[in-house]
């Protein structure tokens, strides 16, 4: 029987990986005071109000994961991992995708790592031959007995630069 489930793995993902792009590349991320509906007053803008990090992307036709991890600095400073899975569509050079996930937080205060709850993410990508140019809104997502409530006005806006590998 464990032969026959690796057999079994192995052709599916054997396809999946030889037809999938992988891409990786740095990100940067800012807490918009534009989209929180704050004023914008330029001697506030310090350091804290960025994230930097990594992005890794897998796409298989239309489907797209992707996981993005960065170093928070602040008060406390923290690594966040926002992971998502959603779809892409290509419009000529460009790209546009909606995905959604869990996001985890660890804090370096001591707290244990734990997942902070759940994100949704809009992104639209410049293809430039084997690079990637594109930004990315990441918002909150909370599951209500409604359904889903996207908190549109709180949330991430970034660059990233990705290489196809």
């Amino acid at each position: 029987m464990r032969k026959m489930l690796l057999v079994l793995t192995v052709l599916v993902l054997l396809p999946a990986m030889a037809f999938a792009q992988f891409s990786v590349g740095p990100a940067a991320f800012v807490k918009s005071p534009v989209l929180l509906g704050q004023d914008v007053n330029i001697d506030d803008v310090n350091v804290n109000q960025f994230s930097f990090g990594a992005n890794l992307r897998y796409r298989m036709g239309w489907f797209q994961a992707e996981s993005l991890l960065l170093y928070s600095a602040g008060e406390v400073d923290s690594l966040d991992l926002y992971l998502d899975a959603g779809a892409a569509l290509d419009i000529t050079i460009f790209t546009v995708s909606l995905g959604a996930g869990p996001n985890f937080t660890n804090n370096f205060e001591g707290s244990p790592a734990r997942q902070a709850g759940l994100n949704t993410r809009l992104g639209a990508d410049v293809q430039l031959g084997p690079v990637s140019v594109g930004t990315s809104y990441i918002m909150a997502l909370d599951i209500t007995d409604r359904g889903f409530n996207v908190k549109t006005s709180s949330g991430l806006l970034g660059v990233h630069v990705l290489w196809s590998l």
